[in-house]
């Protein structure tokens, strides 16, 4: 069965609600509150979009898995035709020169998250649901959260009365997107985000460094902390990664047993500043621009240790030593050489 494309309605987790508005050559325009963005369709329904009309959805991702078969068979012929080229030329010459693979240095990533006390309780810190009342005032109203302020926020349309305490929450629950906090340690992923200012605005950002098996440690501070106060709530081991493109953004995620929460109590004796530290002002607290940054094992692995230390005594201490092992052991790090931290709070 055949849709018609143009005129459908969408939602994007960043853009908010658009309608789409052209159709050439697999690429969809779709026009939102911020303007018109380019999307590849039907791919940028697999992670980003979701239509609004239940059987357009159904039919996007009959083309998205008819798409991966087709893509898939092209890429076993590919190989097929590689294996039969690499025969002949081993037949015909002694001796092959093999070129190396220009190797990316892996690198560790800690995100910049706003505070979120959406399913707070004596485990978590929150990143699970909507926040509350007065962290949305405060996010709006004293932090001036540049995305908590935006009139696609639902958080920002409750704030402005537009739509209930009921409907924020039964969206969320449902699926919607409110903000990616919202549903960080739900889907254990963490975004690069989309530029908010500059001549910039409504780009999507980029991770270029981070790989499987990194770390990813994520950070905030509670309202009225001051930087220095910024703690770890959660940390994973990366096996998911898109580094990102022109249209949607980078991200990181895990589907593996390796993803550990701190309480907000143990939160207090894991604080960023602790482990990391700028190269230029090595004692300055400040993490200035940009919502994500990257480490190397050594911090890595001290962040890992101190985690196994407060979680001695608790049901997470078995997946936490684990977690080290696992770690150090596939990063070839001896845990007996690693140092003490020397972040910014210890110079």
């Amino acid at each position: 069965m055949e849709y018609n494309i143009i005129g459908q309605t969408v939602l994007h987790k960043a853009f908010g609600k658009g309608e789409i508005c052209d159709f050439t050559n697999n690429i969809i325009k779709i026009s939102f509150q911020t303007g018109e963005k380019d999307f590849v369709f039907p791919d940028a329904f697999e992670l980003y979009l979701k239509a609004s009309d239940e059987n357009f959805h159904k039919y996007v991702k009959t083309l998205i898995k008819e798409k991966k078969i087709q893509e898939e068979n092209e890429k076993a012929e590919k190989q097929r035709i590689e294996r039969e080229n690499a025969l002949i030329n081993s037949k015909t010459n002694k001796k092959s020169v093999r070129k190396k693979k220009k190797e990316i240095p892996r690198e560790n990533i800690a995100f910049k998250c706003n505070f979120c006390d959406g399913g707070k309780s004596d485990e978590q810190v929150g990143y699970t649901s909507v926040c509350s009342d007065d962290v949305i005032y405060n996010n709006i109203v004293i932090e001036n959260k540049t995305w908590c302020k935006s009139p696609e926020c639902s958080c920002f349309q409750y704030h402005n009365n537009e739509i209930t305490r009921k409907e924020l929450d039964s969206y969320c629950n449902d699926g919607g997107f409110v903000c990616y906090e919202s549903q960080m340690l739900r889907e254990w992923r963490a975004y690069a985000g989309i530029v908010q200012r500059g001549e910039r605005k409504g780009e999507p950002m980029k991770l270029n460094k981070v790989q499987r098996n990194s770390l990813c440690v994520l950070t905030t501070r509670n309202p009225q902390m001051v930087e220095s106060e910024r703690y770890i709530f959660a940390v994973f081991l990366v096996d998911e990664t898109y580094s990102g493109d022109k249209s949607e953004e980078g991200y990181v995620g895990t589907r593996s047993k390796y993803k550990i929460k701190l309480s907000p109590e143990e939160g207090k004796s894991m604080l960023f500043w602790k482990y990391h530290k700028n190269s230029n002002s090595p004692k300055k607290t400040a993490w200035s621009s940009g919502l994500h940054r990257y480490f190397e094992d050594e911090m890595a692995a001290q962040i890992l240790i101190d985690i196994v230390n407060i979680k001695k005594g608790t049901k997470d201490e078995v997946l936490a030593t684990e977690f080290l092992r696992y770690f150090c052991k596939i990063n070839e790090i001896d845990i007996n050489k690693v140092k003490n931290p020397s972040g910014a709070l210890t110079l």
